[in-house]
């Protein structure tokens, strides 16, 4: 299980614990919880995907990235 998946287990579970409370003010703080764990997993899901590679112009053009030789 990824740390992404565990998040998201964790916000079910307040949930889930969310939806079993009486008093409002536990179901408050509780849903808050749920929402601050699916707020981490996106943010690991975002921080953890590959990120395309682009090199800036200059750096390609220093390293004769892509540039055909001319001699």
């Amino acid at each position: 299980m990824s740390i992404e998946d565990r998040y998201r287990t964790y916000a079910a579970y307040s949930l889930e614990l969310a939806t079993r409370q009486a008093e409002s003010a536990d179901k408050s703080r509780l849903l808050l919880v749920a929402e601050a764990w699916l707020d981490l997993a996106d943010r690991m899901a975002r921080h953890l995907k590959p990120r395309a590679r682009v090199d800036h112009p200059l750096v390609e053009r220093a390293l004769d990235l892509g540039q055909p030789r001319v001699d």
